[in-house]
């Protein structure tokens, strides 16, 4: 595997690699920490006047805010005099976005936006027709948005050469670790620079359960356990559509991909957790909670897996009102999963799919606008300290405010997001650093077609949910599960799909002299 030097990195700032597309939770590459651009608007943007009034309905998933309306309405107010446009954002529980998403999809339900990722089965929106292809539209109304995104990271999000989603211009390499609650880590005086693996924290799990009724030590659910904190460290997927499948050995330079099952390092993954679930550190509830985000912002929780990057912690923090530290068990690493996310995509029902394009352009280039929807309204939510820099009006917490989204990477330019008072003051530069000095995935800029073994891996995905949740969170004891889970997914045709993947990567190696 090589490594993104400062040669790379330097010159295209927060860019990171790579033609890439997958199914795993990610984004793309951008430009410098640097490119701050002011409110302009594209060029062939109409003047104000000149366009109907028009509701932009816009779903991300998050935490819900209980001042949602009351920020729309001051984003709407101040996108009048720009565009025409009313702003009808809606947050919906990441618990239930999939389920209520798909219901909009399928019941044709009229709106514009919404939050996409190759983790949020991106690839499959776009096959069902429920995003729309942006080329021509960005062409016209996304020119400042272009100049700001460098073209790497645009070519890197195209499915069959089209553009389906605008990505977030932030970092994109990530390593993988734990966040854990300071206040409990000074209370008793826990030693983290001991913690090199995730069996350190044994000890420091024991003396919160003993000592801390009611608290979780260790938060897991089916979709946020053990594995994401330590798999990386030893496998990434390739591009598959289902999960643990077409997945590379991040030890070896080979381009070939390995059964994830039978790799001995996959059981102890699996059996750590198992040992951590009948010693009563992960929660009972682990392969069946979905509400992961308001656990562990109730304050019951002490530590809980996390992907991350410089800051992730006061990031978190300052999102949660209690303060975190992060704890990494792996090196950064850019993956095809890791470039494909955080994306604003329009919906196939959108009535102006134009007015929508000029409003994503707008948070690119418009720091007001993007700080507002980010943050909330200034005096109400936030009070700024300096030009760059926020906090909360006196007296007021993230637990307090009525508005503490907490996503500002979900929206357009996040190196036009103000910095918190208790962020570094380096962010952006550290971005760029973790980005060009991360390793690069192999197999960067392959695309999968899942189309000669959909049907095998829709029954692949649906013999995994018998027994996944309850394996990766512990619950189910996986000396006993695991061949029983693998012998369901070789009868659904999981080598086959194993199979057409590392046939369509060979081809993909060759065809880019890989």
């Amino acid at each position: 595997m090589k490594m993104i030097r400062n040669k790379i990195g330097l010159a295209l700032g927060l860019t990171i690699t790579a033609s890439l597309l997958v199914t795993a939770c990610s984004s793309n590459t951008t430009s410098t920490p640097t490119t701050s651009t002011t409110a302009t608007t594209a060029s062939a943007t109409p003047a104000p006047a000149k366009l109907d009034p028009y509701t932009i309905k816009m779903f991300v998933p998050g935490v819900p805010q209980k001042d949602q309306e009351l920020v729309n309405a001051e984003v709407s107010k101040y996108l009048k005099d720009k565009i025409n446009v009313t702003l009808d954002m809606q947050v919906i529980d990441w618990g239930s976005w999939a389920d209520k998403m798909n219901l909009k999809y399928a019941s044709n339900e009229a709106f514009d936006i919404t939050y996409t990722a190759a983790f949020d089965n991106w690839k499959g929106k776009i096959t069902n027709n429920s995003i729309i292809p942006l080329d021509d539209l960005m062409a016209k109304y996304g020119q400042d948005a272009l100049k700001i995104v460098n073209p790497k990271v645009l070519n890197g999000i195209k499915y069959n050469g089209k553009t389906y989603g605008m990505p977030t211009n932030k970092e994109f390499a990530a390593s993988k670790g734990f966040l854990v609650r300071k206040d409990l880590v000074d209370k008793y005086k826990f030693d983290l620079s001991t913690v090199k693996k995730p069996e350190d924290m044994e000890p420091f799990f024991e003396v919160i359960k003993k000592n801390e009724p009611g608290m979780i030590p260790f938060l897991s659910s089916k979709g946020n356990a053990l594995f994401i904190a330590i798999q990386e460290g030893n496998f990434y997927g390739a591009s598959s559509s289902a999960t643990n499948l077409g997945a590379f050995d991040r030890t070896t330079k080979d381009l070939k991909l390995i059964d994830v099952y039978s790799d001995p390092r996959y059981m102890d993954m699996l059996k750590l957790a198992n040992k951590w679930y009948k010693a009563g550190f992960i929660n009972k509830d682990a392969a069946t909670l979905t509400d992961f985000a308001g656990t562990y912002r109730s304050g019951k929780v002490f530590a809980f897996p996390e992907t991350l990057k410089p800051g992730k912690d006061l990031e978190v923090s300052q999102a949660t009102g209690q303060q975190w530290v992060q704890i990494e068990f792996t090196k950064p690493l850019i993956t095809t999963g890791s470039v494909l996310g955080n994306m604003l995509s329009i919906s196939r029902t959108s009535k102006d799919p134009e007015r929508v394009m000029m409003f994503l352009n707008l948070l690119y280039t418009d720091k007001t606008l993007l700080n507002m929807i980010a943050f909330g309204i200034e005096g109400k939510h936030f009070v700024k300290k300096d030009a760059n820099t926020i906090d909360f009006p006196q007296g007021m917490t993230a637990q307090t405010s009525g508005y503490s989204l907490g996503a500002p990477y979900m929206f357009g330019n996040q190196f036009n997001d103000y910095l918190w008072t208790n962020e570094d003051p380096k962010k952006w530069e550290k971005y760029n650093k973790f980005n060009t000095d991360a390793e690069e995935a192999k197999g960067i800029g392959f695309i999968f077609n899942n189309e000669n073994v959909k049907n095998e891996i829709s029954a692949y995905t649906n013999a995994l949910a018998e027994f996944y949740p309850g394996l990766i969170t512990g619950t189910l004891d996986p000396v006993e599960y695991l061949p029983k889970m693998v012998e369901k997914l070789k009868a659904a045709g999981m080598d086959k799909i194993n199979k057409e993947v590392q046939t369509q990567l060979e081809a993909w190696a060759a065809a880019n002299k890989k």
